[in-house]
């Protein structure tokens, strides 16, 4: 009996993620996630509480696919260097394909519900952390010259955070994007002074 409750959860998540992508949190309903799911309203009360209730497991599912996705690419880094660009691009590029996680960490009208701030200080948390873990590895391994992981950890979080809005709201095509983080990445891998 658990497994298939956990089988139709899974699905009426599943429903209710691409509902929420489609139309917003604001303007999905019960019956559309119901009528998506094929199900009736009072069977998806029977699984969730609530439309917050099945948004929160939604967040939850695509957060979880974000990490476990970050990881790989991270990983996937042969040097420190490699990591650490493979995780500015990544987060650049992919955190908004995972919408719903997306809008909880960006969109004010979110705020009301319980769980939204804990996702945002959670991925802030995580972000600042395994950008921490790649800087510290660099300069065990001679590969970064910086004398505190925790500033360099900061410096890039909050460069990352004010990009997305330039580079994701403006016309840009995919190539000029790459160039502007090309740009980006010389910056912050090699600064600005003349050596």
């Amino acid at each position: 009996m658990v497994v298939v409750k956990d089988h139709v959860r899974a699905e009426i998540v599943s429903v209710a993620r691409k509902t929420f992508t489609r139309q917003g949190f604001k303007k999905t309903t019960m019956e559309n996630i119901a009528h998506g799911a094929g199900k009736g309203k009072s069977s998806i009360y029977y699984y969730f509480k609530s439309k917050e209730e099945i948004f929160e497991a939604v967040v939850e599912k695509e957060a979880d696919e974000l990490r476990s996705a970050l990881e790989k690419v991270i990983q996937a880094g042969n040097d420190p260097m490699g990591r650490l660009k493979a995780y500015i691009m990544f987060r650049l590029y992919h955190v908004k394909t995972v919408s719903n996680f997306y809008a909880a960490l960006k969109e004010d009208s979110l705020d009301q519900m319980r769980f939204v701030e804990d996702v945002r200080k959670k991925f802030e948390e995580q972000e600042y952390q395994t950008v921490c873990d790649i800087l510290d590895t660099g300069i065990k391994e001679g590969a970064f010259k910086i004398n505190d992981s925790r500033i360099g950890s900061i410096a890039i979080t909050t460069m990352l955070k004010g990009l997305e809005l330039p580079l994701f709201l403006n016309k840009y095509t995919r190539a000029e994007k790459e160039e502007l983080l090309d740009g980006l990445m010389q910056v912050i891998f090699y600064g600005l002074i003349k050596r």
